[in-house]
C-alpha cells in the first residue's frame, strides 16, 4: 500500500499528461489507481465504443436475461470518472501513434474529425476484437459476434424474437459454450460447430468430452466437432444454411466465435515488439519496447509462470491486474506483475469446467518429461445428500513431481474455487505429495476427509 506521504510527493512531478487508449478493464483499472496515486496528473481516456468500465464477462448472462439490465454490468459511468478529474472521450478511435514526437492521432467517430493528442506517457489498453472468417458475408442481419456491450444489447433484442428457433454457433470455446447456454435459456435449438476434435479446445479431450457427451444427449443441442465451415448460404440479407465439409445445416441465426485478435493494428508501423498475433510484448512493469509506452489487458502479453515466456491469454482477471501494475509504474512507483497460468472457469448448463497451468497436450508440445492421471472422486461425503462426481486431471513432472497443470469438470460449484488450490500450488512450486498433505478444511457437506484436490494428488504420487 502506498502511504499519503508518497502520494503527496508524486503530485505534479511524476508526469504532465497520461493518455490511455481503451476504456474497459485494463484501461479504467489503470486510470482509477493512477488518480488515487496522483491527484494532479492529467489523465485522458479515449474509447471508441459508447460504454466504458463494464463487466464484459457477464454479456452472455445479459443476453439470456439472467442479468436483467445492461446497467447491471456497468461498474462506473463516464460521469463517475469525470468527478475524479479523469477525462473520458467516447467514440474516439486511436488511428496512429507517433512515438518520436509523443503524440496520438485520434479520430472522433461521430464527426470524422482527427486530432493530435500529446502525451508524456501512453497506456495502450485497446483489448481485442472478434476474428471474422472470410466465409462470413457482409451486410447480413442474422450473423452476430460478441465482444462489446453494444453487441450484447443488439443480441439480447434480436434473440428475444421467438421466431428465431435454431441458432448455429461457429466455435466451441469458452464464449461459444456460454452462448450455447444463453440460447438454451431462451429456448432455442442450438448446433455448435467446432473445427478441433473437441469443444473447449484449451482443455484436454477427455475432460471436454464429459460435457459434450451430456449436451449431445439433449434434443435441443447438437455438438459437431472435427467439422470445418466452408460457406454461409444467404437468401436476401439473411444466412439460411451453414455449409461444412460434412453437410448443410439450416439455421435461423448464426453466432461466430472462433477467437479474438488484439486491437493493435494502429501501432503496426512503430517497430514495437509483438507476438505473431499482434499482442504487444511487455515486461514485468507493463512497459513496451518503446520508451514511455505501456500496454495492458487483452492486447498485451503476460509472462507464463511455467513456460517463462510472453503469452497472450485474454482474461478479465489479468486485464485488471495489468492495469493496477501499469498505474504504479506510470506514477513512478516500481511495481511488477509476475505472470499467469491461464487459470479459468466456465459454466455450461449444469456443468462447471476449470483449468490452470499446462494441459497434457501443451506439456507434450513443450517436451516436458511429464506424467498425467485422471481421477473421479466425490465433491463431499458420500453419506451427505446430493453428492456429485468431480473428474480431475493432473499433469506433473515425472522426476520432481511438481504440478504443471490441472483440469476439473463436474456438476458442483466448488470446482470454481478448488481449481484455485491447484493454481496456488503451481505458483508456489508444490509437488503432488505436498499438495496431498495441505491442511485443507473438512466437513461432510463440503468435502471428503481427503479433499478431492488431495485425492487426485495422492493418486499422482503413487
Amino acid at each position: 500500500m502506498v502511504d499519503n506521504a508518497v502520494i503527496t510527493s508524486l503530485g505534479g512531478n511524476s508526469m504532465e499528461h497520461v493518455v490511455i487508449i481503451g476504456g474497459i478493464a485494463g484501461g479504467m483499472s489503470a486510470a482509477s489507481k493512477l488518480r488515487r496515486l496522483d491527484e494532479k496528473v492529467k489523465i485522458s481516456v479515449f474509447e471508441m465504443d459508447s460504454h466504458i468500465s463494464y463487466g464484459a464477462c457477464g454479456l452472455p448472462y445479459y443476453i439470456s436475461g439472467v442479468t436483467k439490465s445492461h446497467e447491471d454490468l456497468l461498474a462506473r459511468t463516464v460521469e463517475d470518472f469525470e468527478k475524479r478529474n479523469i477525462q473520458v472521450y467516447l467514440h474516439h478511435e486511436a488511428i496512429s501513434v507517433d512515438s518520436e514526437n509523443k503524440c496520438v492521432n485520434v479520430k472522433n467517430l461521430q464527426t470524422g474529425e482527427e486530432t493530435e493528442v500529446s502525451y508524456d506517457k501512453l497506456l495502450i489498453a485497446t483489448g481485442s476484437r472478434p476474428i471474422v472468417p472470410t466465409f462470413v458475408p457482409e451486410n447480413t442481419t442474422n450473423v452476430h459476434t460478441l465482444k462489446t456491450l453494444n453487441d450484447g444489447m443488439k443480441m439480447r433484442e434480436y434473440f428475444s424474437d421467438k421466431a428465431i428457433k435454431k441458432v448455429g454457433i461457429i466455435g466451441g470455446g469458452y464464449i461459444g459454450m456460454e452462448l450455447l447456454e444463453s440460447m438454451l435459456e431462451l429456448r432455442k435449438e442450438v448446433v455448435v460447430i467446432e473445427l478441433q476434435d473437441h469443444i473447449l479446445p484449451n482443455y484436454d479431450k477427455e475432460i471436454a468430452n464429459i460435457i459434450s457427451d451430456s449436451l449431445n444427449a439433449s434434443e435441443s443441442t447438437s455438438i459437431r466437432t472435427g467439422e470445418e465451415v466452408k460457406e454461409l448460404k444467404v437468401s436476401g440479407d439473411r444466412v439460411t444454411h451453414i455449409v461444412t465439409d460434412k453437410g448443410s445445416i439450416e439455421v435461423d441465426a448464426v453466432i461466430v466465435n472462433i477467437g479474438n485478435k488484439p486491437n493493435t493494428q494502429f501501432v503496426d508501423d512503430l517497430g514495437m515488439k509483438m507476438l505473431e498475433n499482434g499482442a504487444i510484448v511487455v515486461d514485468k512493469h507493463q512497459a513496451t519496447s518503446i520508451p514511455f509506452i505501456y500496454a495492458a489487458g487483452d492486447c498485451a502479453t503476460s509472462n507464463h509462470l511455467i513456460l517463462n515466456r510472453p503469452v497472450n491469454i485474454a482474461l478479465g482477471t489479468t486485464a485488471n491486474k495489468h492495469g493496477r501494475v501499469a498505474a504504479d509504474n506510470l506514477a513512478g512507483i516500481p511495481s511488477e506483475f509476475a505472470g499467469i497460468l491461464g487459470t479459468n472457469v466456465v459454466k455450461v448448463m449444469e456443468w462447471t469446467a476449470a483449468m490452470t497451468g499446462l494441459t497434457e497436450k501443451e506439456a507434450k508440445e513443450e517436451e516436458f518429461n511429464y506424467k498425467s492421471v485422471v481421477v473421479e472422486t466425490n465433491n463431499h461425503a458420500s453419506y451427505y445428500p446430493d453428492v456429485e462426481s468431480i473428474h480431475i486431471k493432473l499433469v506433473f513432472e515425472k522426476e520432481s513431481q511438481k504440478l504443471l497443470g490441472a483440469q476439473m469438470v463436474g456438476k458442483d460449484d466448488s470446482i470454481a474455487k478448488r481449481i484455485d488450490v491447484y493454481a496456488t500450488a503451481i505458483t508456489c512450486g508444490l509437488t503432488t505429495k505436498e499438495i496431498g498433505m495441505l491442511d485443507l478444511s473438512y466437513a461432510p457437506p463440503y468435502a471428503t476427509v481427503w479433499d478431492a484436490v488431495q485425492v487426485a494428488a495422492n493418486v499422482a504420487n503413487r
